[in-house]
Parts: structure tokens; C-alpha cells; sequence
């Protein structure tokens, strides 16, 4: 089928920007496969306690959901589904994202006997004893964006309540923290994750939606601490940060003895690619402030992952022992081209050509299986397996087809209208 008059007739798809319009069509149909395979493996049940849950890791070579999302995956599922659904008003898709924000709504924390909590997010179950405020960020996100786009008064109550959570009580050493207990309210490890970076593009939304201007300070702090302490002039990611010693944690250290519970080498390899959007988040700042600081950040990063570019067209570590990582494909891509709508004119044209390429074959081609149209990702335990599929890896690649199909609108990319 040919989606070039999608390009042409639907508004929320720019008919100007973009690759040719072949590259454009297979974009547009490879992001309609992945969105469909969110959709099919859904759970729908309405009885059921994992009603609104994607498959979050899945076995191609079973055809079986191996896990379901948590509270931020699923968020960035409502997201793909967003953008798909402002690209090709399939209703099935706006659907499913409201199932999906009926489930982050059943994790999120109101309990009166716990207000320095009100507003948090639980990462799978309302019973999980601890959350992420990176991850929770993400439903809140997800949150923000569904309110939005559905007029939905409730959901737009719920993502201010979490970012006003954040101000209040979820900052250590004025960036967010690491994860926190719903028991003790106790934060561990004292680290500053990279991670968080992208938690500015949240903040930014939040000051674009609602003109308050703690949303923009918070925004300004979490990336002036991010640019100066975990970017390095080169581009390159510092993935852990002492809060203490402001000095970074090598893998060493970040695995020994009782850290190794936080994270895994592979985790930490995986973000040093994939920076969680912090390349996206210092193009909305420098296009909400005009300082141009910001755009020069997000440029580090961009021209250091243009420079160590794989022959694949990935992102990730060189050498005989190097691969490229599956959810940096998507995450870099779309970081590119926000960087280029925002006004950046760092020379980017190949090097999106050829992550579009990566990231395209990432994807199942299966027609008429339960398979098909998901894309290839990390296990569980963040090895590389060809057989399995993983919606971080997924969910970007939608989110960044899209926007190299030409898809508009200010959901995980700058308001550029």
C-alpha cells in the first residue's frame, strides 16, 4: 500500500520536510506495522489487572509476550500510539492509548497517609514497594500528551501532579533522583543518572502547556547540571554520577558489592547511546530560550554519535567486541532531526539516512504472524538477541519513523509549528 497520500492530505503530517518520498512511504508503513503489533498484543480484558499493558519483551521465535510493560514503557507506548494516531487517524490507535492511560492511572499514588509520595507513580503494580522518578516522569509524560490530544481534564490533573511532585520532594542535590522507597521514602543510590536528561523535555512541556515558569527552571536545572557534570566536551555520556563527589562512576564502582543490585554493564553501555533524550530535551530548551548553550549541547552529543556511527548505521561501542545498541537507533534518529527542526545546522543528512536504514531493519517481516511489524531489541538482562523484541527499542523506532515520514505536533519532539 502506498502512504504518500498521507503526506499529502493528512495535516499532521508536513508535506515539505523529510526524505524522498520512497524512504518517507516505507517510514510511514514500517511505523504502521509496529503500531500494529502494539495494538495486537495489548491486553484488553477488562477483568483483568493487566488491562492496558503492551508486550513489553517478545519472543519471535515463540510468538509468545515474554513480559508486559511497567509504568514507563507503557508510557512510551501511548506516545507511539499518539503520534500514529495524529499521522493516520486510525482509531484503533487512539483506543488503545486510552487502555493504556487507564493503566498508568491504576499505578499512580493519592494515599492521604502518604503526601510526600501524592502524585508518584508505582513501576508495575499498585504494589511495587519502589518507583524510578525517571520512569514515573515517563507516565506522567505519556499522561500530559494523551490530555492533550484527548482534552481529558483528569489525566491533565495527574501530570502536573507528578511534576509538582518532582519539584517538591523528588530532587537530590538539585537533579531528580535515583529511585525512591514507598516505604521509607529513602532515595538509592545517591547517584545522578544521565538518564534524567530527557526529564527536561517533560518540564518543557509541562511550561509550553501551562505558561508556569517553575516548570522552566526545572527544565533549566536538571540540563545545566547534566551539560556540566555527565556531557563531556567531546559528546560523550557520563551514564553514573557521585552525588557527593560530583565526579563519575566507572563500571567498577557502579558494580561492586551491593551497587551491582542497580545496574547492569550492559544498562550502562546501552545509555552512553541511548541518552534517554537529553539531546531532544537541549533542543526544546534552546528553542523555548534562544540560548544557545543549549543547542550546542545537543550538538556535542549528535556530532559525537555521527563521529563513532557504526557500518550498520547504529550507535554503540566500536572494536571487534562492538554492536550497535537497538533502542539508540531510534532515539539518536529522532534527536537528529529535532535538532535540524530547531534550527541546528550541524551536517546530518547522511547519518540520518543511514540510522533510517538501521532502524528499518531492526523490524520483523512477517506478514500474517503474531510477529510482525515489531522491531529487535535488548533481553531482559540487556544482552543482544535476534529473536527477541523489546518496545524501548520499538517504541523510538515508531516514534522516530514517523518523524522522518514527516509527522507533526509537539508529542517527544519540539513544538515547531
Amino acid at each position: 500500500m502506498s502512504y504518500s497520500i498521507l503526506v499529502e492530505e493528512t495535516a499532521s503530517v508536513d508535506p515539505v520536510t523529510g526524505p524522498d518520498v520512497d524512504v518517507r512511504e516505507r517510514a510511514l508503513e514500517a511505523a504502521r506495522r509496529g503500531l500494529d503489533f502494539l495494538v495486537r498484543h495489548q491486553e484488553t480484558d477488562e477483568g483483568s489487572a493487566e488491562h492496558g499493558r503492551f508486550a513489553f519483551i517478545y519472543d519471535c521465535a515463540k510468538n509468545a509476550v515474554l513480559c508486559r510493560t511497567t509504568n514507563w514503557t507503557t508510557g512510551v507506548a501511548v506516545e507511539a500510539l499518539l503520534t500514529g494516531y495524529r499521522t493516520f487517524g486510525d482509531a484503533r490507535y487512539l483506543e488503545a492509548a486510552r487502555r493504556g492511560v487507564g493503566y498508568l492511572c491504576s499505578l499512580q499514588e493519592f494515599c492521604p497517609a502518604k503526601p510526600r509520595l501524592s502524585g508518584t507513580f508505582h513501576e508495575e503494580t499498585p504494589q511495587t514497594p519502589v518507583f524510578h522518578p525517571r520512569d514515573a516522569l515517563t507516565a506522567a509524560w505519556a499522561l500530559l500528551d494523551w490530555a492533550e490530544i484527548a482534552n481529558d481534564d483528569e489525566a491533565r490533573f495527574r501530570a502536573k501532579a507528578y511534576a509538582d511532585w518532582m519539584i517538591a520532594h523528588g530532587m537530590d542535590g538539585g537533579y531528580p533522583r535515583w529511585t525512591v522507597s514507598f516505604g521509607t521514602f529513602d532515595a538509592a543510590p545517591r547517584w545522578y543518572g544521565s538518564f534524567h536528561s530527557g526529564s527536561a523535555f517533560f518540564f518543557a512541556r509541562m511550561y509550553s502547556v501551562t505558561g508556569d515558569d517553575s516548570y522552566l527552571a526545572t527544565m533549566r536545572r536538571i540540563l545545566d547540571l547534566y551539560n556540566r557534570l555527565m556531557l563531556t566536551p567531546e559528546g560523550r555520556v557520563h551514564v553514573i554520577v557521585d552525588v557527593a563527589r560530583k565526579t563519575p562512576v566507572g563500571d567498577a564502582e557502579a558494580t561492586y558489592g551491593e551497587n551491582s543490585q542497580f545496574v547492569p554493564v550492559g544498562w550502562i553501555r546501552m545509555h552512553e547511546y541511548n541518552d534517554d533524550f537529553g539531546a531532544l530535551a537541549n533542543a526544546e530548551a534552546w528553542r523555548l530560550t534562544g540560548e544557545r548553550g543549549y543547542l550546542e549541547a545537543a550538538e556535542r552529543f549528535l556530532r559525537h554519535m555521527i563521529r563513532i556511527q557504526r557500518e550498520d548505521g547504529g550507535f554503540g561501542p566500536g572494536g571487534e567486541t562492538g554492536f550497535s545498541v537497538p533502542a539508540a537507533g531510534g532515539s539518536v534518529l529522532l534527536e537528529m532531526l529535532a535538532a535540524r527542526a530547531t534550527g541546528s545546522e550541524l551536517p546530518m543528512e547522511e547519518a540520518i539516512a543511514r540510522a533510517a536504514e538501521y532502524v528499518l531493519d531492526l523490524q520483523v517481516n512477517r506478514p500474517g504472524e503474531p510477529t510482525d511489524g515489531a522491531f529487535r531489541g535488548y533481553t531482559n538482562d540487556y544482552t543482544l538477541d535476534p529473536k527477541i523484541c523489546n518496545i524501548r527499542a520499538g517504541g523510538y523506532a515508531i516514534l522516530s519513523l514517523l518523524r522522518l515520514a514527516g509527522a507533526t505536533g509537539p508529542v517527544y519532539f519540539p513544538d515547531v509549528r
